[in-house]
């Protein structure tokens, strides 16, 4: 099984790691973490990553011109949205932008593992 990158961008270093950790000991995935979008970005121009797992208000900003930017530089990359309940509402905005999906934290690693399986089958692939 060939092993898959995945970009996670998340302000909280914990929940990163915990995203991380989870995808590498189960899915065959290499992680690359950052807080910050012109990391991300920078990332993304030298690494095909698979998946990118990204926290709504990262997502948001300007206008998703996070995701706008993401989608021009990575068109067949997943995106997976992490979004609060009181963030519920944005979804749509994120998923017109180029999510197929959204995670509502706190989430436990078996619940991430299960949505990971239940959403992308990139995984298995």
């Amino acid at each position: 099984m060939n092993r898959k990158n995945v970009l996670i961008l998340d302000p909280e270093r914990d929940i990163g790691e915990l995203f991380a950790r989870a995808l590498e000991t189960c899915k065959n995935c290499k992680c690359y973490l950052t807080s910050k979008q012109e990391e991300a970005i920078a990332l993304l121009r030298d690494i095909s990553f698979h998946l990118l797992l990204v926290d709504m208000g990262m997502a948001m900003a300007g206008d998703f011109s996070f995701l706008k930017k993401v989608r021009r530089l990575s068109p067949d990359m997943v995106i997976l949205v992490e979004v609060y309940l009181h963030q519920k509402e944005q979804v749509s905005k994120a998923l017109e932008y180029g999510a197929r999906g959204y995670l509502i934290k706190p989430i436990t690693v078996d619940e991430f593992r299960k949505k990971i399986d239940e959403f992308y089958v990139w995984a298995e692939a």
